[in-house]
C-alpha cells in the first residue's frame, strides 16, 4: 500500500501533537521538576510537594530538615520556586492589609495545590507521640534577602472564620502572630506570600520537649526564590523587621483567629498590643457574658495573652484589656473585641471499646476508638471523669485511637471518651461515653442510669429523661455538649423527670443528673449521646459535598483523556482514508513526493 508524502506528513504531525499533549497532560500531573542553580542547591517548583520544616528525632537529638519528592534533604540543599504565573502572581485580596492594600500585587503559594508553583507545608510526621512531652513548637526568628524591593514581605496564612473566607495569620513578620504549633503525625499547608521577587532566606525554631522532660530545639533556614531562578542568594543581606505596635497608635487586641472566630476545642486567644508599654507593666482581661452588661476581671490573666477554652457559652463574649502601670493605676484600657465559637459538623462519628467489662485495680485497661466512617485525621485526646467530678480532664499525652490506663479504686463508676481533632484542633466528632467499672471500688459518689423516652428527636421538639432514684432527691440537671468538658446548668426541673427542648447543637451532648449534699455530689447519672436529626443530616449533607469535591481531579483527568482517545480516533481515520485513497489511485503526489511501501 501506498500514500503521499503530504498525507504521510500530516498523520506524523497529528501524531507528534497528539504525544504533546500527552506529555504535557503526564508533565502536569508530575509533583515536581528540579533544575540545578549555580548555587549548587536543588530548585524544587512545578507542584512539588515539600514539607519545608520537617523535624525528626536522632536518639535524643532535634534534627529539623526537608522531606522532598526524592525523600529527606538538608534544606541548605534545597531552594523552593514560586515562578511568576497567572495563579502565583496576583493582587492581595481584602484581610491581607498587614501586607499591602487591597490589589497589591505579590507572589503567593497556597494551601490549595497550584501545580504551577512549589507547594510548601510543614510536617511533624517523621515524630511520634511516645516519644514527646506536649505539642512541637515553631517560631519565626528572622530573614535576609537579595533582590530590588526596599522592604519586602512575607506572610503564612491559612482560610479563617467560620466561613473559611476570611484570613488568619500564623507567622507574619512583624506582628505578634510569630509562631505555630502541633501535634507529633501532624501535617499542614498554609499560604505562603511574598510581597517582592528575589531571594528569601527565612529562618526558623523548632522546639519540643521529650518524654522525660528534655527541651530539645534545632533552628532551619528555609530558602525560597520568587520570581526568577536566577540569583543564587550571594547579596543575602538580613531584615529588620518592623515592631507589632508600629501599626497600632493604642492599647488593641488582636485576635489569633480572624474576627476572633474559635471553633469547639481550640483555644481561644488574644494578644494585647501595647506600643506604650513600659516595664513593670501589667495587664487585666475582662469579659462581658452575652446579655450581660457587668464587665467581670478574670484573676487568672494578667499577660499580654488571654487564653481560655472556646465552648459554646463563650459565644458573644466581649472581651476587653486595661494595662496597668508599676505603681497600681490603670493606664489605658482597649477596646472591646466579641469572641464567636460554633462547633464543626462532625466528620464522622466515634465509638469506644474497652478491652474488659470490668477491672481489677492495678490493671492497665486498653481503650479504642473506632471512625465510622473512616477518615485521614488520626488526631485524637481522651478525656476522664472520676465519680462526683464536674467536668472532664485531658489525659495526659493521650493522641491516638487507643489508650492505656492505669486503673485505681476511684475509677469505678469513671467515665471516659475521646475526640478527633483536626489540624487546627478543632473537634471534630466525640464518641459516647463508656463507663468503667472496677472490682471493689471506692468511687466518690454512687451511680445510678438516666434514661430517655424516645431514640432520637428533631430541634425545637421537647425531650424528657428521667433519672432512675429510689427516693424524691433534689436532682440538679446540667448538659455538656460535644467536645467540651463542662457541664451547664439546666433550669426548670428538680425532680427525677427533665423535659427540655432540643436544639440543633445537642446532637451528641452528655444529659447529667446529680444529687448533692451540699456541694458534694453523693450520686449521679448521665444519658451518654443525645441524637438530633437534623445536626445528622446536616453532617451528612457535609459529608456529601466533600465526596463530590473530591471527584473534580478524576473528572477533569476523563474529560482529558476523552480529548486524547478523540484525537486517536482521528488520526486513525485520517491515515485510514489516506490508504483507502492511495489505494485506489485517487492520490496525485506533486513534484517533491516520494512512495514508501507499507
Amino acid at each position: 500500500m501506498r500514500q503521499t508524502t503530504t498525507a504521510r506528513s500530516r498523520a506524523k504531525v497529528a501524531v507528534l501533537a497528539l504525544f504533546i499533549s500527552i506529555a504535557i497532560s503526564l508533565l502536569q500531573l508530575t509533583p515536581a521538576m528540579a533544575i540545578d542553580p549555580a548555587a549548587g542547591r536543588t530548585v524544587l517548583g512545578a507542584g512539588a510537594h515539600v514539607d519545608a520544616i520537617y523535624p525528626q528525632l536522632t536518639g535524643k537529638k532535634l534534627e529539623v530538615k526537608s522531606l522532598t519528592p526524592d525523600g529527606v534533604k538538608d534544606t541548605d540543599k534545597i531552594a523552593l520556586h514560586i515562578p511568576t504565573t497567572k495563579t502565583s502572581h496576583v493582587g492581595l485580596p481584602e484581610g491581607y492589609e498587614f501586607l499591602g492594600k487591597k490589589g497589591t500585587k505579590a507572589w503567593v503559594s497556597t494551601e490549595a495545590q497550584d501545580k504551577s508553583v512549589v507547594w510548601p507545608g510543614w510536617s511533624f510526621e517523621g515524630l511520634e507521640s511516645k516519644d514527646l512531652k506536649g505539642t512541637i513548637k515553631i517560631n519565626y526568628k528572622n530573614f535576609s534577602y537579595a533582590g530590588d524591593s526596599a522592604s519586602p514581605r512575607s506572610a503564612v496564612t491559612q482560610p479563617g472564620g467560620f466561613d473559611g473566607k476570611k484570613v488568619t495569620p500564623l507567622i507574619v513578620p512583624g506582628t505578634t502572630h510569630t509562631g505555630v504549633s502541633g501535634e507529633a503525625g501532624a501535617h499542614t499547608h498554609a499560604t505562603w506570600t511574598f510581597t517582592a521577587a528575589g531571594t528569601y532566606d527565612i529562618n526558623f525554631g523548632v522546639e519540643a520537649e521529650l518524654a522525660d522532660g528534655t527541651p530539645v530545639a534545632d533552628d532551619v533556614t528555609v530558602r525560597f526564590i520568587v520570581g526568577e531562578t536566577g540569583d543564587n542568594g550571594e547579596n543575602l543581606e538580613a531584615q529588620k523587621d518592623p515592631q507589632p505596635s508600629d501599626a497600632v497608635d493604642k492599647l488593641t487586641i488582636e485576635p489569633v483567629k480572624a474576627d476572633a472566630e474559635y471553633f469547639t476545642g481550640q483555644d481561644a486567644d488574644l494578644n494585647a498590643v501595647a506600643p506604650g508599654a513600659r516595664k513593670g507593666d501589667s495587664y487585666r482581661w475582662f469579659t462581658t457574658a452575652p446579655g450581660e452588661s457587668k464587665a467581670v476581671k478574670d484573676p487568672e490573666q494578667n499577660t499580654e495573652e488571654f487564653s481560655t477554652k472556646a465552648i459554646r457559652a463563650l459565644d458573644g463574649t466581649k472581651v476587653h484589656v486595661e494595662r496597668v502601670g508599676a505603681d497600681g493605676k490603670v493606664v489605658e484600657r482597649s477596646e472591646p473585641v466579641t469572641i464567636g465559637t460554633r462547633a464543626k459538623t462532625p466528620t464522622t462519628s466515634l465509638s469506644v471499646k474497652p478491652d474488659k467489662r470490668s477491672y481489677h485495680a492495678g490493671e492497665t485497661a486498653t481503650f479504642s476508638s473506632t471512625q465510622t466512617p473512616k477518615t485521614e485525621d488520626e488526631h485524637y485526646h481522651w478525656y476522664l471523669k472520676l465519680p462526683g467530678q464536674d467536668e472532664y480532664e485531658w489525659i495526659p499525652e493521650s493522641r491516638r485511637a487507643e489508650q492505656s490506663l492505669k486503673i485505681t479504686p476511684e475509677m469505678d463508676g469513671a467515665l471516659i471518651t475521646a475526640r478527633l481533632f483536626n489540624a487546627d484542633h478543632a473537634v471534630l466528632a466525640e464518641a459516647p461515653v463508656q463507663q468503667i467499672s472496677v472490682d471493689g471500688g471506692e468511687a466518690a459518689a454512687d451511680s445510678f442510669k438516666v434514661s430517655s423516652n424516645q431514640k432520637s428527636a428533631k430541634v425545637g421538639q421537647k425531650v424528657s429523661f428521667t433519672a432512675d432514684l429510689p427516693s424524691d432527691d433534689k436532682v440538679e440537671w446540667s448538659v455538656r455538649k460535644q467536645g467540651e468538658n463542662v457541664y451547664a446548668p439546666i433550669k426548670g426541673s428538680t425532680g427525677k423527670t427533665l423535659s427540655t427542648e432540643m436544639g440543633e447543637d445537642w446532637d451528641g451532648a452528655e444529659v447529667r443528673a446529680v444529687v448533692r449534699n451540699g456541694k458534694t455530689v453523693i450520686s449521679e447519672g448521665s444519658f451518654p449521646a443525645v441524637s438530633v436529626d437534623q445536626a445528622s443530616e446536616a453532617a451528612a449533607s457535609s459529608e456529601q459535598e466533600a465526596t463530590s469535591s473530591t471527584w473534580i481531579l478524576p473528572v477533569g483527568i476523563v474529560v482529558e483523556v476523552i480529548i486524547i482517545a478523540s484525537a486517536v480516533i482521528l488520526v486513525v481515520r485520517r491515515r485510514a482514508s489516506v490508504r483507502k485513497e492511495t489505494g485506489s489511485g485517487a492520490g496525485t503526489p506533486d513534484d517533491t513526493d516520494t512512495t514508501t511501501k507499507d
